[in-house]
């Protein structure tokens, strides 16, 4: 039994398909909003993905992007639901592997979806069926998401994960988070942080506040819109802890500030305040 995601805001629609795929024997996963459409992803690993691009909390257009850049995710196929006034190249060059036009009739969409499972199972196994048994196998043939600049192994092991581009900073950090036992990873580019941090799920994000094209702040709140992300502890670090600087952090989700220059005991002070409660790799 396949089972597909569906990301669709409209909830009668939703139902509707919902209710359709269950009759045609598929397990169904479902929900409004794009963010919590990424971690049911990592969470579910469906074999397919139905995806609204007007999709709430994260849209389809933010959503793809991050699916396809994450290690759990870029392998699972993914049917985009769209306007007619969305063209099918833009779609395709997006990421998605094919889409519908909204509104679109369930018997539409079930026709679309088994097309493309099919096609799918016969690029991973030589024959039709169901991917789930083979796409792991086959994930070696197949071009992966972008190089990341932590290595492989450490996905979905790391406790602690700073976001900074500069690597004095991270070494600093690094060797202090380390040194006191815990796992440590950095992410130098900020475009790529959230698919980042979806791969390596860390139990707590130090989040410099300076950085290139987005900001802490905004990195921030994009952060906190995936629901995996809605407890773990964000830490703006920065030389800047003013009042200002303060309020904007709490407005946008963070949960703690760290001073520049990095010291240790304001570090160990911080992880023992924020990790105490959690188990630790």
């Amino acid at each position: 039994m396949a089972k597909i995601l569906l990301i669709d805001k409209d909830r009668a629609s939703r139902q509707i398909l919902e209710h359709a795929l269950k009759l045609y024997d598929y397990e169904v996963v479902s929900t409004h909003r794009g963010d919590k459409g990424l971690s049911l992803a990592v969470e579910e690993a469906p074999d397919l993905i139905v995806m609204d691009i007007d999709a709430q909390g994260l849209n389809g257009w933010q959503a793809i992007k991050i699916l396809k850049e994450s290690s759990p995710t870029w392998l699972i196929p993914v049917i985009a639901l769209a306007q007619p006034t969305v063209t099918g190249q833009l779609l395709i060059q997006t990421g998605f592997d094919t889409y519908v036009r909204k509104p679109a009739a369930a018997r539409h969409i079930l026709q679309r979806i088994e097309s493309l499972l099919d096609k799918v199972a016969k690029e991973l196994t030589g024959s039709s069926g169901n991917p789930s048994s083979a796409s792991m196998s086959a994930s070696t043939s197949h071009r992966g998401p972008k190089e990341t600049p932590y290595a492989q192994s450490q996905v979905g092991q790391v406790t602690v994960v700073y976001v900074d581009n500069s690597a004095v900073d991270s070494q600093a950090l690094g060797d202090i988070v380390q040194a006191a036992g815990y796992s440590y990873a950095n992410i130098s580019d900020s475009l790529q942080a959230v698919s980042l941090l979806m791969d390596l799920r860390p139990k707590i994000i130090f989040l410099e506040l300076v950085l290139p094209v987005a900001n802490g702040y905004e990195l921030c709140a994009q952060i906190r819109r995936i629901s995996f992300f809605q407890n773990t502890p964000i830490i703006i670090v920065t030389n800047k802890n003013r009042i200002p600087e303060r309020l904007r952090a709490k407005m946008v989700g963070a949960s703690d500030f760290l001073s520049k220059p990095i010291k240790a005991k304001s570090v160990l002070e911080i992880l023992i305040k924020h990790l105490s409660h959690q188990s630790t790799f």
